[in-house]
């Protein structure tokens, strides 16, 4: 073989692996599964102090007739558009989901000025515990006050789309805990759907009557290693997640309470952070990522159609059935062992 046939042959090779490795390791975001267009707006409204409150509105684009709306909270500091993905999913399943940011997004308005979590000694723990309650009652109250303002028809872009009598509430990390307090608050909030989101405030201890659904990462289930850390901020972090799986266990207890573990998810797995690409995660390839995906969405979808469409067939046939990325805990099975 002749050296440019060599060289031909060496760069045809070279370029077919580099894109099975493009293929295979480098993330493409899916595309909605529902049979809706998905529409999206962008929204001011007004708190009750006459403040601006922007929000963003995915709704499924071809609806003739008012659709179940679900309110959605980002983690600590995040944006409405944190959880993106699952959004658009839901939207074109025929619900309008609404988007708040979080109120530490915005240094200039957040009340912990710019303080976020700490787990670096026994007394952050404690700070970042009391100063997580407050956070969450606040979040809450604002989703509320998105609530309220819809109620009020101050978006007029969105007459005739919204059904206010049939409202959901999800939240990913910090935004789960906001949304079940806010269903503590608020009796309109029919379910409410945690993301991996620890119990701070009133919910480590209240629980309301809305259906629930408790999505974990496998962070939710330190193993003893991490509990025993020499590291303070490892050891801080796991005993926040191990002190939430007895109040977990207590909230299970409830009719339409449902908990799942997604296996090989990390806490910010359970967000778009899925589909980024990070040192982290540089050898997970594109069907991992897909076959996590495709579960939370599809339990996601099948809460919300039971819990606010009475649809109850994907739920009752997806309860208890494990697989290599999902593991129930509750209804039916125990709570698994630290990994």
């Amino acid at each position: 073989m002749t050296a440019p046939r060599l060289s031909l042959v060496v760069g045809l090779l070279t370029l077919g692996c580099l894109l099975v490795l493009v293929l295979v390791f480098v993330p493409r975001r899916p595309s909605p599964t529902g049979p809706q267009a998905v529409g999206q707006m962008e929204v001011v409204l007004r708190e009750p102090g006459g403040r601006s409150l922007p929000v963003t509105v995915w709704y499924p684009a071809g609806l003739r007739e008012p659709a179940p709306v679900i309110l959605y909270s980002p983690g600590w500091g995040g944006t409405r558009t944190q959880s993106t993905i699952q959004i658009e999913n839901l939207a074109s399943h025929g619900f309008v989901v609404v988007g708040c940011d979080d109120i530490a997004s915005d240094p200039a308005t957040d009340p912990d000025r710019g303080a976020a979590l700490d787990f670096g000694s026994e007394a952050a723990l404690k700070a970042t515990i009391e100063r997580g309650g407050k956070h969450v009652l606040a979040q809450a109250n604002r989703l509320i006050d998105v609530l309220r303002a819809l109620e009020s028809s101050q978006a007029s872009a969105l007459a005739r789309r919204l059904d206010l009598t049939r409202v959901g509430a999800m939240g990913f990390s910090v935004g789960g805990a906001a949304a079940i307090q806010a269903g503590l608050m608020d009796h309109r909030i029919l379910a409410v759907l945690n993301i991996d989101g620890a119990l701070l405030g009133p919910p480590a201890d209240q629980i309301g009557p809305q259906a629930y659904f408790l999505l974990s990462s496998r962070e939710a289930f330190p193993p003893e290693a991490e509990l025993t850390s020499t590291d303070p901020a490892v050891r801080s972090y796991a005993r926040l997640s191990a002190v939430d799986i007895p109040r977990h266990k207590r909230r299970m207890e409830q009719p339409r309470n449902y908990w799942v573990l997604i296996e090989p998810a990390r806490h910010g797995d359970l967000a778009d952070d899925l589909f980024e690409l990070r040192r982290s995660s540089l050898l997970r390839t594109n069907s991992r990522r897909s076959a996590m995906i495709e579960a939370i969405e599809r339990l996601q979808v099948a809460f919300f159609r039971s819990t606010l469409m009475g649809d109850d067939a994907a739920l009752s046939y997806l309860v208890g059935r494990n697989g290599q990325t999902v593991r129930w805990v509750s209804p039916t099975g125990p709570i698994p062992p630290s990994r």
